[in-house]
């Protein structure tokens, strides 16, 4: 998919990593393309007890929420310490946060044949049989099938 919002998407979560971090240091970010066209990027903190750690995306989607905008695109890499960046695809955790955004979210996943590159699935494409639609009044109806 070519995409010049996409890859803006990608360029500002490389970009986030770059001047946040030492370049011989593991690290990760996440960005977020809204409806509107911003682009929002964060980190994890990093803490002392791992159980309370958040994921990179945790700060886009409280600012997507702060500022009421629809999320469009999601993206979450990891710089390994020798320098490769690799494509991490959202958690169970980032999936349920990003299912209130409808099953047409766009979500980058490693490519099969090579994991620093980006494809984009949309949401329900990784996340095919969503839970809620057992629920079909609680749900956004995008989510419940056509047939």
């Amino acid at each position: 998919m070519n995409d010049p919002q996409l890859d803006a998407t990608i360029a500002a979560c490389r970009q986030l990593i770059t001047t946040r971090f030492p370049a011989d240091q593991d690290a990760g970010a996440a960005a977020m393309l809204l409806e509107d066209g911003t682009i929002l990027t964060g980190t994890a903190p990093e803490t002392l007890n791992a159980s309370v750690e958040l994921c990179h995306e945790t700060e886009p989607y409280c600012a997507a929420y702060r500022l009421q905008q629809r999320i469009i695109a999601s993206v979450c890499l990891h710089r390994q310490a020798s320098g490769r960046t690799v494509v991490l695809s959202p958690c169970g955790v980032c999936r349920e946060r990003l299912a209130i955004h409808g099953p047409d979210v766009l979500v980058a996943v490693a490519d099969p044949g090579d994991p620093v590159h980006v494809q984009w699935k949309k949401l329900s494409a990784v996340l095919p049989d969503y839970w809620l639609v057992a629920f079909p009044e609680d749900i956004d109806p995008r989510w419940l099938p056509t047939s």
